[in-house]
């Protein structure tokens, strides 16, 4: 018989996402499922939508929203699979996407969290994810972000430093003894932070290419409509998960460059006018301070109890540094699209 897999999709106000998202999820052709949505203190009508429409999805309701983070980790601790498929109500799932994922997992038992070929909705033809790479620069290498899926390297399997939060799959059991997600991250490098914390364990994290899922990208973030927010909490954890999760020698090589990075690109946005872009930026490269005391006692935990390897071994294969028009593009073009070369 095949394991159990516990879909879960937290929602807080996105009646209209879930409407494009549920039916192709219920399509999906995986035997063995329950879907689950966590509503995450949701003012609209999400509930009466689902309780109406789908009446074989699993509601957990929540009264006040905890964000990702907490949406998560609230439904990973009533899911009743064997493994858990975290996944954003913005997307679109194909017929067939589950079945590689689940595959992969029980033929390897060294994986700790597994990721699909994430397509952008709004252009089926780009990437929206394959996974991340960790850098010497703190920043994360998004390998083959919004480039062609036709070409062959993406067609590869490989091993990845992080996962996109959008779409994962890994045990459910795994999942609550590394501690789950971070909830003082709320959102934003908190899908980084546990998958750290996986490889830390000794488990691999893979991206299969052979299972595809399509993501809008931020349908459900209305909590997070300023962008400062987003600025703050991107860099202020980033800082946070380092410290918990670093070797002292790497902490000690990565910290400084991340820094000063950090530093240049707050000069950037204030040379472009952007003050307040750069004032939450300069808030969250020291918002962690406050919380140093906490963060040590989560760091000498995760140190002593989790980590089963050195960096050197963890690093081996998820650390690749792009070219230097990769990092120029953060400086000179944040927000526009990565051309081929950069990639």
């Amino acid at each position: 018989m095949v394991p159990k897999v516990t879909i879960l999709i937290p929602n807080y106000n996105g009646k209209k996402w879930l409407a494009q998202c549920l039916p192709t999820v219920e399509k999906s052709t995986y035997r063995n499922k329950e879907i689950v949505v966590v509503n995450n203190g949701s003012t609209d009508d999400s509930a009466e939508f689902l309780k109406k429409n789908y009446p074989n999805v699993r509601v957990i309701e929540i009264k006040k929203n905890r964000g990702y983070a907490g949406a998560n980790n609230f439904g990973v601790g009533k899911a009743f699979g064997k493994y858990v498929l975290l996944l954003n109500n913005d997307t679109q799932v194909t017929s067939s996407f589950l079945e590689p994922l689940v595959e992969k997992m029980e033929e390897d038992k060294g994986i700790g969290a597994i990721q699909p070929q994430i397509r952008s909705m709004t252009n089926k033809d780009l990437i929206d994810s394959i996974g991340s790479f960790f850098t010497f620069t703190g920043f994360l290498y998004h390998y083959g972000y919004f480039q062609p899926v036709k070409f062959k390297k993406y067609q590869k399997e490989l091993s990845v430093y992080s996962v996109k939060g959008a779409c994962f799959l890994m045990k459910r059991k795994d999942y609550i003894d590394l501690g789950g997600i971070d909830e003082s991250f709320v959102t934003y490098v908190e899908e980084s932070d546990l998958c750290h914390r996986i490889l830390l364990s000794g488990k691999k994290i893979i991206y299969v290419p052979q299972s595809i899922v399509y993501h809008f990208g931020g349908g459900d973030m209305s909590i997070m409509t300023k962008s400062e927010v987003v600025i703050f909490r991107s860099f202020r954890n980033r800082f946070v998960s380092y410290i918990k999760n670093l070797s002292m020698k790497k902490l000690i090589l990565v910290l400084p460059i991340h820094l000063l990075l950090c530093e240049l690109l707050i000069i950037m946005s204030i040379f472009r006018g952007k003050f307040k872009q750069a004032i939450a930026s300069q808030v969250g490269v020291v918002g962690w301070i406050p919380n140093i005391s906490s963060i040590l006692k989560q760091r000498k935990y995760i140190q002593s109890r989790i980590r089963k390897i050195s960096d050197d071994k963890l690093f081996a294969s998820v650390e690749h540094n792009p070219s230097f028009t990769y990092y120029s593009h953060f400086f000179f073009n944040p927000y526009g699209k990565f051309s081929e070369k950069e990639i």
